[in-house]
């Protein structure tokens, strides 16, 4: 429904346009010139984007209330400083960082330098989408939430929340792609069994469908789909590994041994085995793909090994049987509905080992309010993400606050200290030299319990869907439905 300035190539992950045309940078890395594409209609058809509509988004993201993830990245990069923030200094739609040259073309003027704008004004991250200026000031924030409007390909229509959200194709050719059909409804149906009775049923014509249920629809005569790239990476997050400020110096977490042996705990071919068909590709670091040109081939996946556990949380200072005491939690998302699932051997092969386990597994709203709080000391949970590169997982996940961080899975003065130095470098050798340490740090340092990463795969029915393969990372299969090709008899 909502655009962004910069598209990435399903294949090839490459930057390409969307809703800006072309893109420079000055050499210190700090002023980009942004031409936009001129005459694209907001669907309530009264106004067309431009840089006014750029710079009031910025402004949403970037608002000290915003839920946008990379939200304090971009109040960093164009925001007036001193803890303040363009939303309450500025006039809706105008800031001093950004130079309207005429409708289509802006300057960025940045507080520092970044390389990463094409990447972080792209739709592979979850906050840049464009909204209308010209509707909020009309219409106001309440109608804006109830009946919102972008420059997608697809136009609101209704929303209940926790069962169903409804869109329709815009009555006009739009200007990068007219879908296939003319609505569009996402079912949220939390259990397994349910997605695949509504999509044998044909309630539903695409399914998120666990991998081990997939046997049982291919047997029925329906089919699945697979995104062009990997779509998301699974891991378990080793909370209170924070900053002094956060730390505790009891927390079992903060240990590097207690850390390791739950490394070696966990049989991670077992888990690929039973819950992923043998299709996830295991993961020797978390945030790290092979093809990332950041990525060390010397880098091991942990082995399965309990005595090697037990032998390190004796190093530790734990009696045999009595290790240490931890929580760990689970809750499903998008794309990966086994988190919970995997959970269950996972807290099994801890206690095997001496982990006295507090196990909470349920919704994931409670593991994000906490780990937003920086409250996850004790803690393992599973998570997952996108499938992104090693740049965007550290600022993501493994830095700090004061870096923008929006996790802080992991902090560290060391890794603080390289990921500072690397967003601000204009020279690529030593941002790959700073990121490669960086990940040779957390990789030493066994930051996470790494398991692997995973292609989105949904059910579909072939007798209505002739095509439906896109980039779906992190949002699965509720993103690129506008290149969704229907059968035509």
């Amino acid at each position: 429904m909502q655009e962004n300035l910069i598209q990435r190539n399903f294949q090839t992950w490459e930057a390409q346009e969307m809703l800006a045309t072309s893109w420079s940078v000055s050499p210190d890395g700090k002023v980009w010139n942004i031409k936009l594409r001129e005459d694209v209609p907001f669907h309530h058809g009264e106004d067309t984007f431009g840089v006014s509509d750029f710079v009031f988004s910025f402004q949403l993201w970037s608002h000290p209330e915003s839920r946008a993830g990379f939200g304090p990245l971009w109040n960093t990069l164009l925001g007036p400083g001193d803890d303040k923030y363009s939303w309450d200094v500025d006039e809706l739609g105008k800031t001093n960082a950004v130079e309207e040259v005429s409708d289509s073309e802006m300057i960025l003027r940045l507080n520092r330098p970044e390389l990463w704008i094409p990447f972080f004004a792209s739709d592979a991250t979850t906050d840049p989408i464009i909204y209308s200026l010209d509707y909020w000031q009309k219409h106001g924030e309440a109608v804006y939430a109830e009946h919102p409007v972008g420059t997608g390909p697809w136009q609101h229509i209704s929303y209940e929340q926790g069962a169903k959200l409804e869109y329709e194709r815009v009555p006009y050719e739009h200007w990068r792609i007219t879908p296939d059909f003319e609505s569009l409804t996402f079912f949220f149906a939390e259990e397994d069994l349910t997605r695949v009775a509504m999509l044998r049923s044909g309630e539903a014509d695409i399914a998120e469908i666990p991998r081990e249920l997939q046997g049982e629809i291919i047997d029925a005569g329906y089919a699945l789909t697979q995104s062009t790239l990997p779509a998301f990476m699974v891991w378990i997050a080793i909370g209170g590994q924070y900053l002094e400020d956060k730390r505790d110096p009891n927390d079992p977490n903060t240990n590097v041994l207690v850390r390791r042996a739950m490394n070696h705990a966990i049989d991670r071919d077992a888990i690929n085995e039973a819950f992923f068909d043998n299709k996830m590709e295991l993961m020797a670091n978390t945030g790290w793909h092979p093809s990332d040109p950041t990525y060390d081939p010397a880098w091991e996946i942990p082995a399965y090994d309990p005595d090697l556990a037990r032998q390190l949380l004796a190093e530790a200072g734990y009696a045999e049987g009595a290790g240490p005491r931890i929580e760990f939690m689970a809750g499903k998302l998008v794309g990966v509905p086994e988190l919970t699932e995997i959970a269950v051997p996972i807290i099994s092969w801890l206690g095997e080992v001496g982990f006295q386990i507090d196990a909470q597994i349920g919704e994931f709203q409670p593991i994000r309010t906490r780990y937003r709080a920086r409250e996850m000391n004790g803690v393992l949970w599973t998570h997952r993400t996108g499938f992104w590169p090693a740049g965007r997982n550290m600022r993501a996940y493994f830095v700090s606050p004061a870096l923008d961080g929006p996790v802080s899975m992991f902090e560290n003065p060391h890794t603080e200290d390289l990921f500072g130095r690397w967003q601000v470098s204009v020279d690529e050798a030593e941002r790959l030299e700073l990121m490669k340490e960086s990940g040779t740090y957390m990789y030493e340092q066994n930051a996470t319990m790494p398991l692997g990463f995973l292609f989105a795969e949904l059910g579909i029915d072939p007798n209505v869907i002739a095509e439906y393969s896109v980039n779906n990372s992190y949002f699965g299969g509720m993103k690129g439905h506008e290149y969704t090709k229907v059968v035509r008899k």
